[in-house]
């Protein structure tokens, strides 16, 4: 119970800092996490980023100072760090729907982004079997996306795109694998508002050419802890039906137990066939780890 313990801790950090400068290296100080993989497990157990969630939270204050009083949008605005009220409006407005001016009205409609609580679920409700592997670097070439929102629902569309637009086999051809071959997909840069960039390829082999037209991407040396979830096939397209529940599990039920966390890099998920009729496949994730300091 000690991960959730701090996670509430870093949360309490959070909203007693609402009203200063918050610097996310201290809030992960707080969890005794990296903020590297703070921010990863505050998203994937959230939904949120750090700072999205920062925002929101004081949005919310705000719009509790504005309403029915006779708060300067002004003031307000600079105690919850916008620099200036157009900043702030802009920010408020995307939140509430309204202007700040508007919610010092009454009956106005304003929205309430409440203080997360943590419930961990420590006991798995079954076992996660992994394994710890030592990768060497390698230069990945495929078809590249940028991942905006909700990467279950982005990701199986652009799945389903270079698979039916023959850009799928476009990349086995390229680096020599027989057609319908099932490519990896890699998650990497990562930013603060929860985007991400998104590569289905596979590795380059040894002494080929970058062939036109692709993303490269090169991997580092890494250790990964590897998990295996399952897929199945709907219309000749693989669509992730347990990725899901494998990657929420991972934040939620193994990193909290373990001395291990997440490292910078690529997260891998690697798919194969189960069979030769080509209608179950599994997956694997590959997360980069180091020991906790």
């Amino acid at each position: 119970m000690e991960a959730l313990r701090l996670l509430r801790l870093a949360i309490d950090y959070i909203e007693d800092h609402l009203t200063t400068k918050i610097e996310i290296d201290e809030i992960a100080k707080v969890a005794l996490l990296s903020r590297y993989h703070f921010q990863r497990m505050f998203h994937a157990l959230t939904g949120f980023t750090v700072t999205e969630y920062i925002r929101n939270r004081r949005l919310t204050l705000a719009a509790e100072e504005l309403a029915g009083t006779d708060s300067k949008v002004i003031d307000v605005a600079l105690k919850y760090g916008y620099e200036s009220p157009e900043a702030f409006a802009k920010a408020f407005q995307r939140l509430h729907g309204v202007t700040p001016s508007n919610a010092k009205k009454t009956n106005v409609k304003l929205k309430a982004f409440s203080k997360i609580t943590f419930q961990i679920q420590i006991k798995g409700e079954s076992e996660m079997n992994y394994r710890i592997v030592e990768e060497p670097a390698s230069i990945v070439v495929g078809k590249h996306v940028l991942i905006k929102e909700d990467p279950y629902k982005e990701i199986p569309e652009f799945a389903e795109v270079i698979w039916t637009d023959g850009t799928h086999d476009r990349i086995n051809e390229a680096i020599g694998n027989p057609p319908g071959t099932l490519l990896y997909g890699y998650h990497y840069d990562f930013d603060e508002e929860g985007r991400r960039s998104y590569l289905m390829g596979a590795a380059l082999p040894e002494g080929s050419q970058v062939p036109t037209g692709l993303t490269v991407l090169t991997i580092p040396a890494q250790t990964y802890a590897v998990f295996e979830g399952t897929d199945k096939m709907t219309d000749d397209v693989v669509i992730s039906t347990g990725i899901h529940n494998v990657w929420r599990r991972i934040y939620s039920e193994w990193f909290p137990t373990v001395n291990f966390e997440q490292a910078e890099g690529p997260c891998i998920e690697k798919y194969y066939w189960v069979d030769d009729e080509k209608i179950d496949s599994v997956c694997e994730v590959w997360i980069p780890i180091r020991r906790k300091a």
